[in-house]
């Protein structure tokens, strides 16, 4: 299914790529042989010896998880590791965003406190739920977390256990996993201890939780994939195979890896009440209802497409001719809903390259995402104004906070005071930075497959970006289907393109030159 002839242009646009991107043979060639030992994760040995307590004691157990495609893969894979291992008094709960805050809180500890239960692991979360943790202690319950969002030292909750790559003490050398890569690890870990296998389907889950939480694809995240494109036939799960009868055919990495993000895109609706999740019921049913589960996530994901649209159509317009180092919205006209707070701050952000905090009414107080590329960090940003917020929490590039309403107006004060302090005047003025270059006759099918070798693209490894020499247009147009083109292109015009390689017959158009006409005397 994979292999394909050697294309000589393939191999030179891949070499050029690799090198302007430090790539070495040995990054590119990496499995899963290769990973660090789970053992260097800081406290795996204490709080993999209190799961296994509970699996020989059979102890009631609940894996609190969260709400996106990192939090639903991270509790789907623990779930059926420990079902495979028998256990039984295992249960989920999944929060709702819209209606409690992050992390832990009082709809998860009546829960607990309901069910009897004596061991919580919150996945993917519960790094800032200190308070929520202390509550759940009270109640007779440990708590473990396993989590990859960053440290805050003042906030690092009194959890019976943490495995956390970010935590000082941690000699893990990848920092960057997802969450579910976290969970995964600790699977693994587990496996080892009680000899009991991982099923390649765990492989498969991480992979699409880490795609859709955009972790760098290097490294660890890089292989973990890798693995799924290699190990492709003998991924057995009976929602992959489900999700297979409704996909289009698998005939390369290229389609395993938008199957991938299809796959995401899906399980990223689903929201309930009482813990419960559509996703998480989905992935576990085995029954005729799988067939309605799904139905309901593509109604759902479709009306999300749909205010997801307006939403950019509206972000467009708040946009224009727009010039700064910092852009800030307050939505206090709800145009945005607040489970797309996050999708809009990385659409403005990709849009005009500058760092973008989007905030709203919510639930009494203000929230807020906040999106940043290279030479940013959102969280410092956030920790600078700490003082001003009801909690926060994040990734470098991705973070988020609450705050009460009076405090707004000193929040905006310390923001742009950091802003000011951090970002030089040109930081949202840069080069596009070129991978190769090549002719329009060069990027042909078969190029496109050794380029394959890169995938998975995204934070850190994007899509190959290509100056097209001397092309027309109309050329341009023949060959590819060109996606988010805000150039004007123009009928006949000749000049040199600068795209981003997205697929075979795809590109996204970042720059058109137009070829200089030279006027006879």
């Amino acid at each position: 299914m994979m292999g394909s002839q050697a294309n000589p242009e393939g191999k030179r646009i891949l070499r050029a790529v690799a090198a302007r991107r430090g790539l070495l043979e040995a990054d590119l060639r990496a499995t899963v042989e290769d990973l660090p030992d789970e053992a260097l994760l800081a406290n795996i040995d204490l709080v993999s010896d209190r799961i296994r307590k509970a699996l020989y004691s059979n102890e009631p157990l609940v894996i609190f998880g969260h709400d996106d495609p990192d939090g639903i893969t991270s509790t789907y894979i623990l779930y059926q590791f420990l079902n495979s291992c028998g256990y039984q008094r295992h249960n989920y709960f999944i929060p709702n965003r819209n209606l409690e805050p992050h992390g832990i809180q009082q709809g998860f500890i009546d829960y607990v406190r309901d069910g009897g239960y004596t061991l919580a692991i919150a996945v993917d979360n519960g790094i800032s739920s200190y308070q929520g943790v202390e509550a759940l202690s009270r109640l007779g319950c440990d708590t473990i977390i396993v989590d990859h969002h960053l440290i805050q030292p003042e906030q690092l909750p009194k959890a019976y256990g943490i495995v956390n790559p970010q935590l000082p003490d941690c000699q893990y050398p990848f920092k960057a996993l997802a969450g579910v890569g976290v969970v995964l690890m600790l699977t693994r870990y587990l496996g080892r201890l009680l000899e009991h296998p991982v099923p390649e389907s765990a492989f498969f889950w991480t992979a699409v939780g880490s795609i859709a939480d955009k972790v760098p694809m290097i490294g660890l995240n890089r292989v973990i994939v890798r693995h799924v494109f290699e190990r492709w036939n003998d991924i057995h799960d009976q929602s992959v195979d489900f999700l297979l009868r409704n996909f289009n055919r698998i005939d390369s990495y290229t389609d395993i890896f938008n199957f991938m993000q299809s796959a995401s895109r899906l399980i990223a609706n689903g929201r309930e009440e009482r813990g419960q999740h559509t996703a998480m019921r989905f992935l576990l049913q085995m029954g005729d209802a799988k067939a309605e589960l799904f139905e309901d996530m593509e109604a759902q994901k479709k009306q999300w497409e749909s205010e997801l649209n307006k939403v950019f159509r509206f972000l467009d317009t708040i946009t224009v001719d727009y010039e700064g180092n910092g852009f800030i919205y307050f939505d206090d006209e709800g145009v945005i809903p607040y489970s797309l707070l996050g999708t809009a701050a990385t659409y403005i952000q990709n849009k005009l390259g500058t760092p973008t905090i989007i905030l709203a009414p919510h639930n009494g107080h203000i929230v807020c995402e906040g999106r940043c590329s290279d030479g940013f960090n959102m969280v410092e940003a956030f920790r600078h104004c700490r003082d001003l917020l009801i909690q926060y929490g994040g990734h470098v590039k991705a973070a988020g906070f609450s705050l009460d309403k009076e405090n707004y107006d000193a929040f905006l004060e310390c923001y742009n005071e950091y802003l000011k302090s951090e970002l030089d005047q040109d930081h949202a003025k840069r080069e596009i930075e070129v991978d190769a270059k090549a002719d329009l006759a060069d990027l042909s099918v078969e190029a496109w497959r050794e380029l394959e070798l890169l995938l998975p693209f995204g934070q850190q490894n994007p899509e190959p970006v290509i100056l097209i020499r001397n092309v027309s247009v109309d050329d341009l147009q023949k060959r590819f289907n060109i996606e988010n083109c805000g150039s004007n292109l123009r009928s006949g015009e000749q000049g040199e393109a600068i795209v981003s390689w997205k697929g075979p017959q795809t590109v996204r158009l970042l720059e058109f030159r137009k070829r200089k006409e030279h006027k006879s005397r």
